[in-house]
């Protein structure tokens, strides 16, 4: 059974550090509450048939940041990252993420899910690289960004350096507004405005919280993410 971590990072600054060892799995939950402003650091190596997952939570009206490398060192080593972002108030948030595939059938998936708010300014610089060599290696990068006001930003880089041709590599973004579609659609079964709204955005939360077994954990991230809108 995989262990699972949860670090809670509120009002400190962090830097972590993980080696995954041969078939090792790991998951790892980064839930910053928004107490004060914050940088999280990760850095983590797989070695062969390792699994690494990382769900990181930010809910926050003050400037963060999260920073984390991931190295996959050896064959069928694997990283699943999850993020959910909501950055209100005019804030800042920057997420660096950089996951490095340095051997053959390694694996990794990567999805941002992001709402920015009030004036907030939000940075996805999202970076996978596979080097020669990699070959049968798979990367998998997709970014969903949602802004709720009209001076919100969202600024989503995805980008890929591949090296070796044999291997699998996509990455998709979409930023936008809420879709007056959807909006209608749900008013018309008998929620108001705010109530509608208030549950799309949540539908951005919901891959996370699905994957999240601690029932307590799931009431707090939900709340926190409501409270914020």
């Amino acid at each position: 059974m995989a262990e699972v971590l949860v670090e809670k990072v509120t009002n400190f600054c962090c830097n972590k550090e993980y080696f995954l060892k041969e078939n090792e799995q790991k998951t790892i939950i980064v839930f910053n509450d928004g107490s004060s402003a914050c940088a999280f650091n990760l850095q983590a190596n797989l070695e062969k048939g390792s699994v690494l997952n990382i769900y990181n939570v930010c809910t926050t009206d003050k400037n963060a940041s999260l920073n984390e490398t991931i190295v996959l060192n050896k064959e069928d080593a694997t990283c699943n990252i999850l993020n959910v972002l909501l950055v209100g108030g005019n804030a800042t948030l920057e997420s660096n993420i950089m996951i490095a595939h340095m051997c053959k059938e390694t694996v990794s998936d990567f999805a941002n899910y992001a709402i920015a708010v009030d004036d907030a300014n939000m940075v996805l610089n999202n970076n996978a690289k596979i080097v020669k060599g990699a070959s049968k290696s798979v990367v998998r990068q997709k970014a969903k960004g949602l802004t709720l006001s009209k001076s919100a930003k969202i600024k989503a880089m995805p980008n890929l350096y591949i090296d070796e041709y044999d291997v699998i590599a996509n990455h998709a973004a979409s930023i936008g507004s809420i879709s007056k579609e959807d909006l209608f659609y749900l008013m018309s079964r008998g929620l108001d405005e705010k109530e509608a709204s208030k549950l799309i955005v949540l539908g951005f939360v919901q891959p996370l919280l699905d994957k999240i077994e601690d029932v307590e954990l799931r009431k707090e991230i939900s709340e926190h993410f409501v409270s914020k809108l």
